[in-house]
Formats: structure tokens, C-alpha cells, sequence
């Protein structure tokens, strides 16, 4: 799972850049990430769970089902908590894992149960984890 994580490609390069609601704030956030590349260490765990944080708040809290939302949320709780770059992989693993699941669901059957994001918003939402993961492997 986490050689899938690190191996994605940078957001700028993905389909994901959706023109949707959750689209857009992914690309907010992307510019965010990117303002965290400065800190290393702890100082950079709790920035990117910072703006992965926010991107929630902007996505809004109907946009993925409560399960999804509750995992996502719980990986960003333990970014927040990490001490080094392994709790920090593992802990976007586990929002990426979150993510994954509720992407392969609405691919499947065409929707997301119990959430209004789409399989182009969730990408999109993928593609912000990812970038989370290259900078931590890069700068943590």
C-alpha cells in the first residue's frame, strides 16, 4: 500500500483537477502543501494535517459518507500526533485507505453511498493525499 502511495504522480499531472466544489478546494490545498515544504520533522506532520484539515472543512462534511469521513479524519489525527516520517507515512496511509475504499465504491456502482462527491472529486481528493506523502518521504 504505501509503495502505491509514494509512487503517484504530482497533482498538477492528474485528471483530478476537477471543476467541482471538492475539485477546487483539492487545488487550494495543493497550493497549501506546498507552503509546508519549508518545515521538516514534526513542524511539517502538523502542517500538512493542518491543510488537509482545512480541505475538509472547505469540501464540506456531506461530500463523503460519515465512515469515510471518520477514517480520513482519524489518519489526520494521527499525522498530527507523529513524532517520525514512519507514523507519518502510516498515518496517510490510513486516510489514503479511506479514500481508496470510497473511490473503488463509487467506480463500481457509478456513486458514492451516502456522500455527494463523485469518483473525479474523490481522485481528486486521492491526489492531495498523495502529494501529502511525496512531501513527507521527501522533506520528513
Amino acid at each position: 500500500m504505501l509503495a502505491l502511495l509514494i509512487g503517484g504522480t504530482p497533482f498538477e499531472s492528474r485528471e483530478a483537477l476537477a471543476l467541482t466544489s471538492v475539485g477546487t478546494a483539492a487545488r487550494a490545498a495543493d497550493a497549501d502543501l506546498n507552503k509546508c515544504a519549508s518545515n521538516t520533522g514534526t513542524a511539517l506532520y502538523g502542517c500538512v494535517a493542518n491543510v488537509l484539515n482545512n480541505f475538509c472543512y472547505a469540501m464540506g462534511r456531506s461530500a463523503v459518507p460519515p465512515g469515510t469521513k471518520q477514517a480520513f479524519d482519524a489518519g489526520i489525527f494521527r499525522l498530527r500526533r507523529a513524532v517520525n516520517k514512519v507514523q507519518a507515512l502510516s498515518a496517510l496511509a490510513q486516510a489514503q485507505a479511506a479514500i481508496s475504499g470510497a473511490l473503488r465504491q463509487a467506480r463500481s456502482i457509478g456513486r458514492l453511498e451516502g456522500g455527494t462527491a463523485d469518483a473525479q472529486d474523490l481522485a481528486a481528493i486521492s491526489a492531495l493525499v498523495s502529494h501529502a506523502v511525496q512531501l513527507v518521504q521527501s522533506k520528513g
